[in-house]
């Protein structure tokens, strides 16, 4: 039944019960007269009843009718006008989502063949806009990081209303972003429709002069992407509930076209990039479709070929191929393409000059998203150079090799870990002549390191010492390693020098090179007899120059001997001896003795040949010894010696005799020297001293006639003199002897006059016990005073 219908007999029902109860209701009047009459205990008055009665029975009942039909047909008259209002307003309703459904699908239409997007979306915004009689317009996209920031990308506004784009912080509207982000749309009609949570968001729309506004979010497969929003800013408006599923239709709309405007774009960019990057590529380039038949060519490939693009794509590629090369090259290149499997290629391309070029064609299939095969993505690079190079590689190692191969000695090379990666024919030789070596017996791949520690495991101290010193280089704590050491085979001694030297290179390693230097150990072992033979020869010469002074040290004990003997026997002759006289005469003889015995032992050691080296020389003592040796001469020269010694000075390790022939030699020097100075001081001040750490000193300060720099340099070669008649061997000796014991000499000009000779020896790390001080200064005639009276103190 229609509802306007249902409205009029509603309405027409009403009014017959009205009419009924009138008709039938007494009036008020009698109802009172009968109610007074009933109080008063008497009957009503008969002409008051009739009177009414008289009234009533006046009305006739077509008056009741024509009353009845009057309510009726104002019945029908209402539902007339219910109903057509009715009509109106679903006319209205029709029409209305007649325009939004066309307007949905005017949209639609417009975003699928629209080629500016971004402009028909502000386009279709305006028209919305007018559509809906709304004030603002807004399309707002989310962040790709969908971080804080909603970005409001597009949005249309009417005159006189500032537009609204730019970066919105999503904590400004926390409570609507969190309902979009949610998939729900927010509809208000007014902002006191926001709850109690949602402050911050209703203090913003109100800064902006927001009075209603939906919102609706944008969905791409699930995931909101952004947000639809529309908004009144002149007066309140409500939003009908049908009107939400409208501008989700819409919000739809917008998102889809959205969408595909982002993937059109990233295709687009996609490919810009592709041919930008195959462009600046530094090789070749080139795409082909699912028939084979290429596509696409980049600029190196045109560059090379000095063709244009049309006439290379397709099979026109091949027509710059080498002829001989070209049918193989087709043949499997569409062999690969049948069976959709990558391959690599190379031929001549013949290039714009018509030189033809080596190239290497790789290509790989194309497969799309779905797994459909697409064509093929290829890549040429020009080899000729990597071809040239190979062939010098190639010739190089055999270079490299043959070099390896004619090395001098025995010659290995390792591994990082020490395995054996080549060796040169020498070392094979000499394992195939003399097994019984077994760090040197090993070949290539046996770890070297390993032959070396069992070696060393089987008692070889030279194995361990090898060991040590290539993991050292290995490991980088020592730029190289040398050692030698003697082996013995078939009973016949032969020495080797063992060098090790890092192998320059990423992955590391190391050299190894065995030379035998037998010969050159027994020269030098020769050259170390002679040299020892020809400072023996000095040292005798040296001590017969000294005979008038070595013979008056041994005759003063000898004469003092004598002198205590004598005295001895005169007291012995005389009555009431003491015994204590003759005791102490007896002493001195025998300090005497000794004395002249202690002489003649130093002299015998001198001219001695055999000597051995020792440890725990005590540099003080050597010197004192020399100076004792050398105190007559000295003082019959009238020379006074300045003796400064350092009682800490570390001890040394050497043969005493050379070092105290080195000593010898730089005091005659001195002596000499001073001897040919015309006047000035005669001086010789000799110092120990602990220069450097590790390092003991020996100075020899004179103040004779000096030298030039000519002489300085020359002072210590052989058979360079100074003196006339003098053989130039004594500080050639020295230099030699020095050097052999790890030390240096050396010469300099004193500031007023003479020299300074320098001696510098190795430590062996001991201190030696402190002793009394020496007498700084003693002259000739104190040595003889000294003697006389039976002090003997060291010097």
């Amino acid at each position: 039944m229609p509802r306007f219908f249902r409205t009029t007999v509603a309405v027409f029902a009403a009014l017959v019960a009205i009419a009924t109860s009138a008709a039938f209701t007494p009036s008020p009047r009698a109802q009172d007269v009968r109610a007074g009459a009933s109080n008063a205990g008497t009957a009503a008055p008969p002409g008051a009843v009739e009177r009414e009665r008289s009234v009533w029975n006046l009305q006739p009942w077509y008056i009741v009718g024509g009353a009845v039909a009057l309510v009726v047909q104002a019945g029908l008259i209402v539902g007339l006008l219910v109903n057509r209002a009715q009509r109106r307003r679903a006319q209205r309703e029709l029409a209305e989502r007649l325009r939004f459904e066309t307007l949905v699908s005017d949209l639609s239409a417009a975003f699928i063949s629209a080629r500016d997007v971004p402009q028909h979306i502000e386009r279709a915004l305006e028209r919305i806009v007018h559509e809906l009689d709304l004030d603002r317009a807004v399309l707002a996209e989310l962040g790709q990081a969908h971080d804080d920031i909603i970005w409001a990308t597009h949005s249309w506004t009417r005159d006189g209303i500032d537009p609204l784009l730019g970066a919105l912080p999503s904590r400004a509207y926390p409570w609507i972003a969190a309902r979009l982000l949610d998939g729900h749309v927010v509809s208000l009609s007014r902002l006191d429709e926001l709850p109690s949570t949602a402050r911050t968001d209703r203090e913003n729309l109100a800064a902006r002069g927001t009075q209603s506004l939906v919102a609706v979010p944008l969905t791409v497969e699930g995931t909101v992407t952004g947000a639809l929003s529309f908004s009144t800013l002149r007066a309140e408006r409500d939003w009908p509930d049908e009107l939400v599923p409208r501008l989700r239709l819409l919000a739809e709309v917008f998102a889809s076209a959205l969408a595909r405007y982002r993937a059109e774009t990233a295709a687009r960019e996609s490919e810009d990039r592709f041919r930008l990057l195959a462009d600046t590529a530094p090789l070749m380039i080139w795409l082909s479709g699912a028939d084979g038949r290429r596509t696409y060519f980049n600029r190196r490939w045109l560059e090379l070929t000095g063709r244009r693009s049309e006439e290379d794509l397709g099979e026109g590629w091949a027509d710059s191929v080498h002829a001989d090369d070209r049918a193989l090259a087709v043949e499997s290149y569409r062999s690969a393409v049948s069976a959709r499997q990558p391959f690599t290629l190379d031929y001549r391309l013949r290039r714009w000059d018509g030189d033809d070029r080596w190239v290497l064609d790789h290509g790989v299939p194309r497969i799309d998203e779905n797994g459909a095969f697409t064509g093929y993505v290829g890549s040429v690079i020009d080899i000729t150079a990597l071809n040239t190079a190979l062939r010098a590689v190639l010739e190089s190692t055999a270079l490299r090799s043959a070099i390896f191969g004619s090395l001098y000695g025995q010659v290995a090379a390792i591994d990082r870990d020490g395995v054996i990666i080549a060796v040169n024919h020498s070392w094979t030789r000499f394992a195939e002549e003399v097994g019984t070596d077994p760090t040197r017996g090993a070949t290539v791949g046996v770890n070297y390191l390993d032959a070396c520690r069992q070696a060393a495991a089987a008692g070889d101290a030279d194995a361990l010492r090898a060991l040590e010193a290539i993991t050292a280089v290995l490991t980088g704590k020592r730029p190289d390693a040398r050692l030698e050491y003697a082996f013995r085979s078939q009973s016949v001694e032969r020495w080797f020098e063992m060098t090790v030297e890092p192998f320059r290179r990423p992955d590391g390693g190391a050299v190894i090179s065995y030379i035998d230097i037998t010969r050159r150990w027994q020269a030098e072992d020769e050259s170390r007899r002679q040299r020892e033979e020809l400072a023996h020869a000095q040292r005798v010469t040296t001590l017969g120059e000294l005979s008038a002074s070595l013979a008056h040290e041994i005759n003063q004990p000898l004469a003092a001997i004598v002198t205590n003997a004598q005295a001895a026997i005169r007291l012995l002759d005389r009555d009431g001896i003491v015994h204590a006289d003759v005791s102490e005469a007896l002493t001195d003889m025998a300090a005497d003795a000794q004395r002249a015995s202690a002489i003649i032992r130093r002299l015998r050691a001198l001219s001695r040949k055999e000597h051995a080296s020792q440890r725990g020389l005590d540099l003080n003592q050597l010197v004192d010894n020399v100076v004792t040796l050398l105190r007559y001469d000295l003082a019959r020269k009238n020379i006074t010696v300045l003796r400064t010694a350092d009682p800490v000075v570390p001890l040394v390790s050497g043969d005493p005799i050379q070092l105290q022939q080195v000593i010898l030699n730089l005091l005659v020097n001195a002596s000499e020297a001073i001897g040919n100075a015309p006047d000035g001081p005669r001086e010789i001040a000799i110092t120990t001293a602990l220069r450097a750490p590790g390092l003991a000193e020996v100075r020899v300060r004179d103040t004779g006639v000096g030298a030039n720099a000519a002489d300085l340099e020359r002072m210590f070669e052989r058979f360079v003199s100074t003196k006339p008649g003098g053989l130039g061997m004594g500080l050639a000796i020295s230099r030699s002897i020095v050097e052999a014991h790890g030390g240096r000499i050396a010469a300099e000009t004193n500031p007023d006059r003479g020299l300074t000779l320098r001696v510098e020896l190795p430590c062996d790390g001991s201190v030696p016990a402190i002793e009394p001080s020496l007498p700084g200064q003693i002259s000739p005639g104190v040595w003889d005073q000294q003697r006389i009276a039976g002090e003997r103190k060291p010097l």
